[in-house]
């Protein structure tokens, strides 16, 4: 019932003990066979202010036990209720953030090395069964882990079925409390494992472990798959990418683990994916709109994602010093000796200081905009982006320093032939965008 392979001599591994049949089980699990293990146990309990008194006697009991067994514990109590509601979730997602934020704090106070959560094979089938009737992706129907947080968090009997756990406690004669709001089906968790589950475990009794050996395979499948998205995913020049040529399933996990890279860590749905793998097919610079500010933008064989944020002004005066614009930092300063102009660093550009005429401004781009290259040759600045494949959102904030509509410098990446370095150049400029 325990799987002995989650842990590692000389770990500290505390248990998420609510004082409930699930938790005690796993406690004494623990304890039973921690010199066999080469484990130390400890205890957190979490208070989360929903049930009033009853709550507080469970913790009670919970320090009561803990006591008894010479067991370290920390306990936790909050006001679940009004910490949902201010962080704009429902109560159980509350109680759930609450507990894992306190479990982690824990871990990197040194309190333990991990903390082993009581959720069960049974657990997971609801979780399942819930995922699936949501609507969720063969990704989001995989269940719980047995191994989250990057190891940080476990689950030691998550094979084990309700029954085993009804078996072992009583079997053992150990004490719990019971959580009264288990008893009613006003959450759909609840409701599943009142009234649906037992009516399907009547005409097939063994499918736990039936849904357990699909989402064995779930796992594997989405860690394989997890993978090539994740290879898929480019990160350059702060910009997040993902190629189309890849095949829908790989595209559509990239996709969502670039999101994530913009800060849309949930509350997207099909209809975001959908736009995404519309835009696999679509003309270059077809975009569409995310959220939290997020774009997705065709640009030739990627789809990039931009957090598309406004330029605090689109125009200043060129000067010497640092210059503010918008999320960046221009620093033009003059160099004392020539440069080495094949060793220079990315981002760096160096130009001719005395070329650049009275009255040119550092600014975002206009239309009508005309640069020259580098070598020769004038053209539409947007043309000359083309050509270069400077991404499109990228182009309405680089910092350009212009004279009229003659761009001198697309700062951070090229320098026009009018300002170049030539034998008569005196003063030479080196301008940097941090």
């Amino acid at each position: 019932m325990l799987n002995k392979n989650l842990f590692n001599r000389g770990d500290v591994v505390a248990v998420a003990l609510s004082g409930g049949k699930d938790s005690v089980c796993l406690f004494h699990l623990l304890l039973a066979n921690a010199k066999d293990l080469g484990i130390t146990v400890k205890a957190i309990n979490v208070e989360h202010g929903i049930r009033g008194e009853q709550s507080k006697s469970d913790s009670l009991f919970v320090e009561k036990l803990c006591k008894s067994l010479q067991v370290p514990l920390k306990t936790f109590s909050f006001d679940c209720i009004k910490y949902s509601k201010d962080n704009g979730m429902t109560v159980e997602e509350g109680a759930r953030k609450f507990r894992y934020q306190s479990f982690l704090g824990l871990i990197n106070e040194g309190f333990c090395d991990k903390v082993a959560t009581a959720h069960h094979l049974s657990d997971n089938v609801e979780t399942v069964l819930l995922n699936l009737f949501r609507g969720a992706s063969p990704s989001g129907i995989k269940g719980i882990p047995e191994i989250a947080y990057e190891g940080k968090i476990i689950r030691p009997i998550l094979q084990a079925t309700r029954e085993e756990i009804d078996g072992y406690v009583a079997n053992k004669n150990l004490e719990y409390v019971v959580d009264e709001s288990n008893k009613s089906d006003d959450y759909s968790r609840n409701f599943l494992r009142l009234n649906v589950i037992p009516k399907i475990k009547e005409r097939f009794p063994e499918m736990e472990r039936a849904v357990g050996r699909f989402v064995g395979v779930l796992l594997e499948e989405d860690e394989f798959m997890s993978k090539l998205a994740i290879q898929a995913v480019e990160k350059k020049d702060g910009v997040v990418s993902v190629l189309t040529r890849l095949d829908i399933p790989v595209f559509a996990r990239a996709c969502v683990i670039a999101m994530k890279e913009c800060g849309i860590a949930k509350d997207y749905d099909k209809t975001h994916i959908d736009g995404l793998l519309a835009l696999k097919t679509a003309p270059n610079g077809k975009r569409i709109s995310l959220l939290n500010g997020v774009v997705g933008v065709k640009e030739y064989d990627r789809v990039a994602f931009y957090k598309k944020e406004d330029v605090d002004f689109i125009e200043t005066n060129f000067f010497l010093g640092e210059i503010g614009f918008g999320r960046d930092k221009i620093a033009v300063e003059v160099c004392e000796e020539t440069p080495n102009l094949k060793a220079v660093n990315k981002g760096e550009l160096y130009f001719d200081l005395d070329k650049i005429p009275d009255g040119a401004v550092i600014r975002t781009r206009r239309n009508g905009d005309v640069f020259t290259k580098f070598g020769g040759g004038t053209k539409k600045l947007g043309d000359y982006m083309t050509d270069k494949k400077i991404p499109l959102l990228k182009r309405d904030s680089l910092p350009l320093i212009v004279k009229d509509n003659v761009v001198l410098v697309i700062c951070g990446r090229e320098i026009s032939e009018l300002v170049k370095i030539d034998k008569n150049t005196r003063k030479i400029a080196k301008i940097t965008v941090k």
